[in-house]
């Protein structure tokens, strides 16, 4: 999802570089409900594909065919990959575009007309690399934390979030932060001793607090509420449209390093990340003024491994609540001047 995301404001470049084009997003779900609502683009082809890959070996075969048949039907000019997979390449390639583009990887290159510089493709943001991509037809995408954000919130998602405001009694004067304590994988995430130390430090202040997550997660939310001795309003649903009004409306979101985190930039939301194994500059594009990150600079990090073998996830188990608590006093104050 967070790729998805990221890759916003390419979508954006091309819509306006080419008013009165037909342009079509193939994203994978749950992204995909985003782009159908973003005025972006005309069509979205959605595909899921860890679910894809769960199917037999027929069932792939016979899907991904579909998919090809689909655009090849449809006789693009031009197909740009940001994904940077070997799937995404071999589509663009079977699609039959009029040009192709995308990331010169060595793996993939030879799939595309036009291949962007990809030799420090580790040491740079997926935002850069995505703008590479998009330079090589004279484009180049907007900043992506903008006042007020760059994504448009659609008057249902608005609706939903006023409701839910009014719902769990939250005033217009109110300092309301969602939290979105799960990630991807496990490394990513942070404890519920030191998640309850944060929201009763703040609910003891009068901010009004938020759970965010996925509808497999709630369960999460057990061990955490069981520390903090009661239970926070919680947004568990799938559909994203709804989670773009909350964030939007909520002063700031607190979230580890996940894409909802992405979601809250994009709506214009002030956040602060819970840093975990990845490297900040691959996956954090922000100014850090307005979106700062809290992490520990442990000698192991970053190792970008979705299982901490040896070191007993020392760079979250070493974070302290006391440094979330500060750092998130410290961005309320700039944001909402607390």
């Amino acid at each position: 999802m967070g790729d998805a995301i990221l890759a916003g404001t390419c979508f954006e470049a091309v819509r306006n570089a080419f008013p009165k084009a037909w342009i079509t997003a193939l994203v994978q779900q749950p992204a995909h409900e985003l782009y159908k609502k973003s005025g972006w683009v005309n069509e979205v082809m959605a595909y899921h594909r860890s679910s894809l890959d769960q199917k037999s070996f027929w069932t792939r075969f016979w899907k991904n065919n579909q998919i090809v048949k689909a655009i090849q039907k449809r006789h693009f000019d031009l197909a740009i990959d940001l994904s940077a997979s070997h799937r995404s390449a071999q589509l663009i390639t079977w699609g039959k575009a009029g040009l192709k583009i995308g990331l010169g990887l060595p793996a993939i290159k030879k799939y595309y007309d036009l291949n962007a510089s990809a030799k420090d493709e580790i040491e740079v943001s997926a935002t850069e690399l995505d703008k590479r991509v998009l330079g090589l037809i004279g484009l180049e995408p907007k900043p992506h934390d903008r006042s007020g954000g760059y994504w448009v919130v659609p008057e249902e998602a608005a609706k939903f979030a006023e409701t839910f405001w009014k719902a769990n009694q939250f005033t217009d004067e109110d300092i309301v932060v969602a939290i979105n304590p799960f990630a991807s994988c496990a490394t990513k995430e942070w404890y519920p001793d030191k998640w309850a130390s944060v929201i009763k430090e703040f609910s003891g202040h009068g901010i009004k607090l938020f759970f965010t997550c996925a509808p497999l997660e709630k369960k999460g939310l057990e061990k955490i509420e069981k520390l903090v001795g009661y239970t926070l309003p919680v947004y568990a649903g799938s559909a994203l449209t709804p989670l773009m009004g909350l964030y939007q409306r909520a002063s700031a979101v607190l979230s580890v390093d996940s894409g909802p985190r992405h979601l809250a930039v994009a709506v214009g939301t002030p956040t602060l990340t819970i840093w975990g194994p990845e490297p900040v500059e691959r996956w954090h594009p922000y100014q850090l003024e307005r979106h700062p990150v809290v992490l520990k600079a442990v000698f192991c990090r970053p190792c970008g491994l979705t299982v901490c073998i040896e070191k007993k996830h020392e760079c979250m188990a070493q974070l302290e609540p006391s440094t979330v608590i500060h750092e998130l006093k410290l961005l309320l104050r700039r944001a909402v001047g607390v």
